[in-house]
């Protein structure tokens, strides 16, 4: 069984609006939609800010609202895609006290299962009265929906129409009495139409012949694309009339998407009659058979109609547009490689359509303008903005604001202010319009969201060898191509440095006295001596050791330096712990007491150092004699020291005395047991002494709590660890707290390791419970509680740093995006309020840790050069891309693509290489290989064709790379093959490739002068192969139309393993071991199959298939971050996968018995969730094919929804909820695992993800 978790939400935006309540403030807020979820920013003077989220079971496609009719109340509809479309109707609300609501109020299902899905047109368009909303979703028909008053949901219909291949769709009425609907389609002839007709609420259905208001008029299809595709396909705009404008002009349609910007008025109501009686004449002689008039009557109808405007469009295909005015006579319309223009439609003494050029942004898939010239722009293919419009150029200045093709003419803007003050008017060009193009970019960017989408390609890996994985992905297209790179951790935030001190082994900020809010002193240790410095001012630290007689012991490492409070009893016999200005410092033969004087702002000794004998009883100093200290800890009234030899010594001060307590001595297999590390710190930090202490040991490697109030003075122990995977280096008993609240504490016993591991127990009632291990690299780690902000932390140093934290009922570890650090303590200074200090080879570090768990996603921008295949090649530490990039060009004309290899450096990601293929040809995938010492390169690529017929040539080639600053790449083997290479592997040292229908396994010669693939062996078994994966000697074959096979290369043959023969349309696959396997397929469906036993005979046995909603590109084994790893762990991370929308998953491998108890909780949580919330989850992740679900499959089975499942701790407080939950709807179905146990396993699950 598996679990699907989500470790990066979709991020590709395709849609957004903005609405306005109609409360006092005239509330704003803009509405984004992603393609499983909504989110809701209000609209603030300082920028945006989320207010609402909503996740949607399924894909969104759309998003409207209706037009608000109340204060604090506005109703949303949003559609989702095939292949199971829903219209869901949202409701927002605004409470009295400023909080904001978003629910759902009904799911209206669009599905037919006999119905041809609309090939162009799936669009959902309210009417601006706010009573009908239309939704284009399948060929031949709409959806019409009635909306109440509230603009809720009425009642519906469906009304056919002709119009088969529609292509958009628009309301052009504004009234509750009249319905008229333009439309734009491509007729039977290929030809372009552009007509209006009339909805009948009362007869259900459209008028069977066109509106008189836009009788059926051709488009010329020669100024549009012929490859359309969802954002290729032209778009209409509905043009108001307004008082003001010329008198013959009584509204129109405007046509956005070929290369110009038509305007086509609407028919005046006298030549409506008019055409009334022409069509009853036309009728006439149809029906008595002219048919030759009728057509030739019909041919002049088609001449007739032209454009009232127009201008030149310079540009690619329109993807987006919006208004920028309640008018409709300013928008803002962006092609698919991010052009933004802005068109200005005069219609006063004339018409003129205005294009000015504004500049170059990501490609538009949403334009929603908000307000001030600010505008929202969301984005498929690269992040998305907001942006602002400038009235005068704000960068690149010297160069054209948007590129335009020589034959169009264009005029500067000055040139436009002189036409616009009467200035050379020129009257014979009205309706042709002017192109305006400037110098420099009109657009300035305010925020950026990333976006990972679409992610083509990627890999894990572990650059620096530190333990902690990042994913590198080939995300972005059209003129945004980026390297991602992906990883998880706490932000830090570096304020200043202090260089020049090296070999720092650790560092302790001191306060001028114990309850001082702030720290004045720093100590360094390193591993020969010891510095003290002081804080001058925000950029000045200085050194206070110079001095050799000033306080500190300098000449040796210091063990441990810590602020202590004075001890005094009165004469009563009550005891008090004052404040002081004391501090203790331990080093290997003494420990000494000093204090601080504010004045001199200096330290002084108090008394001499004491050295160990000074705490030998009478008569047995020779135990104490050739002892060292080895590990000390103090908190606020007590010193523990462990000396060799086994001894514990705990010490508190009375005075300036310090007072022996208590000692032990351990002994292991009858030696004296060394040990490694102790801690005396309390777990209560406003505490002054602690009870309990902790001893960790070198060779028997565990770790024991000791009692320090037992009545015989003794310290016996009071819970122990077993061994642990490598001796303890650091020690501490904390109690991390809840929301910052003391009185909700969570006991732990943590333990940093030599390995550079962390071991973490539960600690409850004297007992160790829940071991877990994370590992932060491969040195020992030291460890720190540290305060930031209002949070408790622990600052864990190792290879790596990470934060130990407390945050969702669970211990949370996050990584810090920083190598090399020796130690870390927590400082609040004046200059540097709530900070940390870091030690790293150079010196100290300043700084501020932020946003504990945050993504990190770091952008490498590649602009055209669009990034398809990636590899990583660890022995040359370089990046491998395969890129493409297609020069933009004007609708209709030729596009140029060209293809490259392209290499970064691993670390900087600068580039350091490039290769280019030959013309025409593009590289279709990427496989590393080593042969003796030789690190080489196998590219596959094909040679484009037409895009209506299958690939007949490609060629497989390796390359050599040269390992220097700069890498050079050369040719030294070169295949070629009949069809398109779409995939390559590495199977038993040689390399099998997917060409077409075939795989072919190859083997480099390098044994002769010249390197030769010489071809092993073949299988020609299948229709189309795009995918391959390979373990050992078995390689998994996807074949894109029909299903999977799982091949053995044995004695230099390819012979069949097992072959599932049903319908799958795989689209990527990998091997999970040699038995089981997962793969997604193109009805963004996932499935798991396992090779079982039948005879003689194996079998492919489907045992998982679920309804993920995303088509998935990659799958790749492992998991991003070091996740904690429970010694009993009845799940493990197996493959992270990434889809085109850019969400990065996780697939979680669960024992059986868990499976069992977390297949009946998700049962439980759909049943009850669907009672409450109305939509059913089981149906959702039912499997699914191009017309929904099938019959066959009733639910999912085989994975389980992880974000669904984890939905169950937000019911954790809800005792009422929670045991309906647990009991079911039945006897049957009540759970026999406790609640806290599903609580336990919920939250480790979250923190693989």
């Amino acid at each position: 069984m598996k679990v699907v978790s989500t470790f990066h939400s979709a991020s590709s935006v395709v849609d957004s609006l903005k609405f306005r309540l109609a409360d006092e403030q005239a509330s704003e807020y803009l509405v984004v939609a992603k393609l499983n979820r909504l989110d809701i920013y209000s609209l603030l003077p300082e920028g945006l800010r989320h207010e609402q989220g909503l996740g949607i079971w399924g894909r969104l496609r759309a998003i409207r609202a209706v037009p608000a009719v109340s204060r604090s109340n506005l109703s949303l509809l949003a559609l989702t895609d095939h292949p199971e479309p829903e219209l869901i109707f949202l409701s927002f609300t605004l409470n009295s006290t400023g909080s904001t609501e978003l629910k759902v109020t009904k799911y209206l299902s669009l599905s037919e299962r006999s119905a041809r899905p609309a090939e162009f047109c799936h669009a959902l368009l309210v009417d601006p009265s706010g009573g009908v909303a239309v939704v284009s979703a399948y060929m031949g028909k709409l959806k019409v929906v009635i909306l109440d008053g509230d603009g809720g949901y009425d009642h519906d219909f469906d009304a056919s129409i002709i119009e088969l291949n529609l292509l958009d769709i628009t309301f052009v009425s504004t009234s509750r009495d009249v319905y008229t609907l333009a439309m734009m389609h491509i007729d039977y002839q290929q030809r372009l139409q552009l007509l209006t007709r009339d909805l009948s609420i009362e007869d259900l259905q459209l008028s069977p012949s066109p509106s008189s208001l836009l009788p059926s008029l051709p488009v010329p299809g020669k100024l549009f694309s012929t490859a359309m595709d969802d954002d290729g396909t032209p778009a209409i705009i509905h043009i108001p009339s307004y008082e003001g404008d010329d008198d013959d002009f009584e509204g129109g349609i405007l046509v956005l998407g070929g290369r110009k910007v038509m305007l086509y008025d609407f028919v005046s109501s006298d030549m409506q009659t008019k055409r009334e009686g022409k069509k009853n004449r036309v009728d006439k002689k149809r029906i008595a058979g002219d048919a030759e008039a009728s057509a030739k009557e019909k041919d002049r109808e088609w001449k007739k109609r032209k454009h009232r405007a127009a201008v030149e469009w310079p540009w690619a295909e329109v993807t987006a547009w919006c208004h920028i005015d309640d008018k409709g006579r300013r928008y803002l319309i962006g092609d698919r490689y991010g052009k933004l223009a802005l068109l200005s439609i005069n219609i006063t003494g004339g018409t003129t359509l205005t294009l000015m050029a504004l500049g170059e942004s990501s490609a538009p898939t949403t334009l929603t303008y908000l307000a001030n010239h600010v505008f929202y722009l969301g984005s498929h293919f690269g992040d998305s903005q907001l942006l602002q419009i400038t009235t005068t150029p704000s960068s690149a200045l010297d160069t054209s604001t948007l590129p335009v093709p020589s034959p169009i003419s264009t005029i500067s803007p000055n040139a436009l202010n002189s036409l616009a003050g009467g200035q050379g008017r020129n009257e014979d060009r009205q309706g042709h319009g002017y192109v305006v193009v400037g110098k420099g970019s009109y657009l300035t960017g305010l925020e950026s969201f990333n976006n990972l989408a679409p992610i083509l390609d990627a890999v894990l890996v572990d650059t620096d060898g530190s333990g902690q994985n990042e994913i590198v992905t080939c995300s972005g297209g059209r003129s945004t191509g980026s390297i991602r790179i992906v990883r998880s951790g706490a932000d830090f935030s570096e304020r200043a440095t202090v260089q020049g001190l090296q070999n720092i082994t650790n560092i302790w900020p001191l306060k001028e006295r114990y309850h001082a809010p702030e720290y004045a002193n720093v100590v360094v240790s390193t591993l020969q001596d010891t510095h003290v410095f002081r804080f001058d001012n925000a950029s000045s630290i200085s050194c206070i050791d110079r001095n050799k007689n000033s306080g500190f012991i300098t000449n040796l490492p210091t063990i441990t330096v810590a602020n202590i409070v004075r001890y005094t009893r009165s004469r009563e016999g009550r005891s008090a712990y004052l404040d002081s200005g004391l501090v203790v410092q331990v080093v290997s033969n003494a420990l000494l007491l000093l204090e601080y004087d504010s004045g001199l702002r200096e330290y002084t000794r108090v008394g001499e150092a004491w050295t160990l004998e000074k705490f030998a009883d009478p008569g047995k100093e020779g135990e104490w004699k050739g002892r060292e200290i080895v590990a000390a800890s103090v908190n606020a009234s007590q010193v523990m020291l462990a000396l060799n030899w086994g001894r514990v010594v705990l010490l508190t001060l009375n005075e300036d005395r310090f007072i022996k307590q208590r000692a032990r001595n351990f002994v292991h297999n009858d030696r004296d047991a060394e040990i490694s590390a102790v801690s005396c710190l309390p777990q209560d930090s406003t505490k002054n002494f602690t009870t309990k202490s902790v001893v960790g040991f070198w060779t028997s490697n565990h770790v024991e709590i000791l009692s320090l109030v037992a009545a015989d003075g003794t310290m016996p122990t009071i819970a122990k660890t077993l061994a642990l995977s490598s001796t303890p280096r650091s020690l501490l008993l904390y109690n991390f707290t809840s929301d910052g609240l003391e009185s909700n504490v969570h006991p732990h016993l943590l333990i940093g390791l030599t390995d550079g591991s962390i071991a973490s127990f539960v600690y409850k009632n004297d007992q160790l419970l829940d071991q877990k291990l994370v590992s932060i690299g491969s040195l020992p780690v030291s460890m720190r509680s540290c305060r930031i902000g209002t949070k408790q932390t622990v600052l864990a140093c190792g290879s790596r740093t990470a934060i130990l934290f407390w945050e969702k009922e669970r211990l949370m570890y996050s990584p810090l995006i920083l190598k090399d650090v020796t130690a870390a303590a927590e400082l609040s200074t004046r200059a540097y309020p709530s900070s940390v200090i870091l030690s790293n080879s150079d010196g100290l570090v300043f700084g501020n840790v932020n946003n504990f768990d945050k993504l990190h996603v770091r952008s490498i921008p590649l602009g055209l050069d669009n990034p398809l295949r990636i590899t990583h090649i660890p022995a040359l530490r370089i990046f491998v891309v395969a890129c493409r990039r297609i020069n933009p060009a004007r609708i209709g004309d030729l596009e140029e693509v060209t293809s490259s290899i392209q290499v970064f450096d691993d670390t900087s990601f600068n580039k350091v290489g490039h290769f280019n293929l030959e013309q025409g040809e593009e590289s279709t995938a990427l496989l590393p290989f080593t042969a003796g010492f030789a690190s080489y390169l196998c590219v596959a690529a094909v040679t484009l064709e037409d895009e209506d017929t299958e690939a007949s040539k490609g060629r497989i080639f390796v390359l050599t790379m040269s390992n220097a600053s700069h890498v050079n790449l050369s040719v030294v083997a070169s295949e070629d093959v009949k069809g398109c290479p779409y995939s390559l592997i590495s199977v038993n040292s040689m390399i099998a490739a997917a060409v077409n229908s075939v795989v072919i396994v190859f083997n480099m010669d390098i044994g002769t002068a010249n390197a030769t693939l010489e071809r092993i062996a073949t299988w020609n078994h299948n229709y189309l192969v795009t995918s391959l994966a390979s373990r050992a000697d078995r390689i998994l074959v996807g074949d894109a139309i029909s299903s999977i096979s799982v091949l053995q290369l044995e004695d230099n043959r390819l012979h069949l393993v097992a072959r599932d023969y049903g319908a799958l349309w795989p689209t990527s696959v990998e091997l999970m071991s040699d038995s089981t396997l997962i793969g997604a397929n193109s009805e963004y469906n996932l499935y798991t199959f396992s090779l079982q036993h039948s005879g003689t005979r194996q079998l492919l046995e489907k045992d998982g298939n679920y309804f993920i909603g995303d088509l998935v590109n990659k799958f790749l084994p492992g998991a991003l971050s070091s996740q904690e790893v429970s010694l009993d762990a009845p799940m493990r991370p197996q493959q992270l996968f990434f889809t085109s929308s850019g969400l990065i998953g996780v697939i979680i491998g669960i024992h059986d018995d868990l499976a069992l108890d977390l297949t009946g909780l998700q049962r439980n949580l759909s049943n009850f969730i669907q009672k409450q919330e109305g939509p059913n989850h089981t149906k959702y992740r039912t499997p699914k094919n191009v017309r929904g679900r099938s019959d066959a499959e009733v639910s999912s089975f085989g994975f389980l929804d992880g974000d669904f499942l984890e939905r169950y701790l937000q019911f954790t407080g809800n005792s009422k909820a929670l045991r309906r939950i647990m009991d079911g709807e039945s006897e049957p179905e009540k759970l026999t695992i406790s609640a806290d146990m599903i609580q336990k396993v919920l939250e480790s699950m979250q923190s693989m993800h």
